[in-house]
């Protein structure tokens, strides 16, 4: 099926476009809009737990995920943790709601006492000739990617009927509130290291929007309003850094579909849980255009294109002496969410092609 056939015609669906010219602009009309104004865990409904099995990262025994599986890196790693909540909360099993429960365990059994965490680099890092040691707002940073994951669990877990009202979740909802304390502490850490962040993070708007979600999750999961608050500055900051011809979130001076796919999934799930009308209708305009875009990357094979992005390339930007692939998981979820919140299958069908495309 051609994509381009099956969309509103003004998306441009280019691969290899080079210039401006050949990048479809968004501002012909607008067709692809929100209509749906469904809650998070109503997306995970949707979205199922077929699909969502697929991103579901399975703890160690311990609770540790990524780069913490050998040995204990720094809590940023713990972020696939918000996974294994949605399926929890999708499929109402006990199993993975115990192994949520060990990765939130596991992770603040690392924190110290000034509410930030351990950071224990693996040895091969510390002797690479190329090792720098982390500054503060990298710490501070890694902290709120942790941070916002929790948060997005935490707020799940608390709208879940089968979580709050089941007997068979009440043991595992005793032992997540046992770490009402510590979740402040960590919270009360970032408050205080909000400018450090909002100048770390200034030019980097996927970073904005994850420093956002750690904000104003905890903030509303323990219903501090002063947390919430500096979450609407971060949005106000990440919504400043759209391309205001095309539509995308600007990464390194330019567009990028990598971090646009991320940045879109986490503007939809803000989108999801805040009820402040203003802020929703600032994000649901800055959602349509960056979804736009992005759809504009895609071919009919469901590759992502990665001609002129800014970051995300063949001999691009590398992390821990990897480079970088196309972030496809979390672009895949945003075109899911967007295909509810629009109400629209043809994207949803998109979706599903770019994950049969990467997961092949």
């Amino acid at each position: 099926m051609d994509i381009k056939s099956i969309l509103i015609p003004f998306v441009l669906l280019f691969i290899g476009c080079s210039s401006d010219d050949e990048v479809g602009t968004g501002s012909e009309a607008n067709s692809l809009e929100i209509v749906n104004d469904y809650s998070y865990n109503d997306l995970l409904s949707l979205i199922g737990e077929d699909k969502l099995g697929i991103a579901v990262e399975k703890p160690a025994a311990n609770g540790a995920l990524g780069r913490n599986r050998g040995s204990y890196f720094h809590v940023r790693f713990q972020l696939a943790m918000s996974s294994v909540s949605d399926f929890a909360i999708t499929t109402t099993r006990t199993d993975a709601l115990e192994q949520f429960v060990n990765t939130v365990e596991y992770s603040f059994n690392h924190q110290l006492d000034g509410g930030n965490f351990e950071f224990s680099p693996p040895a091969e890092l510390l002797n690479s000739p190329d090792y720098q040691p982390p500054s503060e707002g990298d710490l501070v940073s890694a902290t709120a990617f942790f941070a916002s994951s929790l948060g997005i669990a935490l707020l799940s877990l608390e709208t879940s009927p089968w979580y709050t009202s089941s007997s068979e979740a009440q043991q595992f909802k005793e032992e997540v509130a046992m770490y009402s304390l510590p979740i402040e502490k960590t919270l009360d850490y970032l408050i205080s290291k909000q400018h450090i962040l909002l100048q770390y993070d200034a030019k980097a708007p996927n970073r904005l929007l994850f420093d956002a979600l750690a904000y104003y999750c905890l903030g509303k999961y323990l219903e501090r309003t002063d947390a919430q608050t500096v979450g609407f500055e971060f949005i106000e900051a990440a919504l400043d850094l759209i391309d205001q011809q095309q539509g995308y979130f600007i990464e390194g001076g330019g567009w990028d579909s990598s971090y646009n796919g991320v940045a879109l999934k986490l503007a939809m799930e803000l989108f999801t849980f805040v009820e402040e009308e203003t802020m929703k209708g600032n994000l649901k305009g800055a959602i349509t255009r960056a979804a736009e875009w992005q759809l504009s990357r895609i071919d009919n094979s469901g590759k992502i294109s990665t001609d002129g992005n800014t970051r995300v390339y063949p001999g691009g930007e590398a992390f821990l002496g990897t480079e970088k692939g196309v972030d496809y998981a979390k672009t895949v979820k945003a075109l899911y969410y967007f295909g509810y919140l629009t109400n629209n299958p043809e994207v949803i069908k998109i979706g599903d092609s770019v994950l049969s495309y990467y997961e092949q």
